[in-house]
């Protein structure tokens, strides 16, 4: 089960500390973590250094929360991604910053 800690970095903004297993295992959990975190922030910041595991159901995840953050005019990013959680996104053909565009 994935940990978070939510730390407010100013009043629009949220840092959401990811850590242990990003997988299709906790992606309703993660889910729940990063839609409260949406509500709350105008942008959030996921912090994944102490990701463990992660696979595409995380990147899916990612991508949809990033499209609807910007649906309401805020923004989610990645900061400080394990090498667990970057690979994931290069299996995947992207690359693990905003706008998360495909990999050169």
């Amino acid at each position: 089960m994935p940990h978070q800690d939510v730390v407010r970095a100013m009043s629009d903004q949220l840092s959401v500390r990811l850590s242990g297993d990003c997988t299709v295992r906790s992606i309703r959990t993660l889910h729940r973590e990063i839609a409260a975190a949406l509500e709350t922030g105008a942008e959030v910041n996921l912090d994944c250094s102490q990701v463990e595991r992660a696979d595409i159901a995380f990147v899916q995840l990612v991508l949809s929360a990033a499209a609807t953050a910007a649906r309401q005019a805020k923004r989610i990013d990645l900061t400080e991604a394990s090498d667990v959680v970057a690979s994931a996104f290069v299996r995947a053909g992207l690359q693990p910053r905003a706008p998360f565009a495909p990999a050169a």
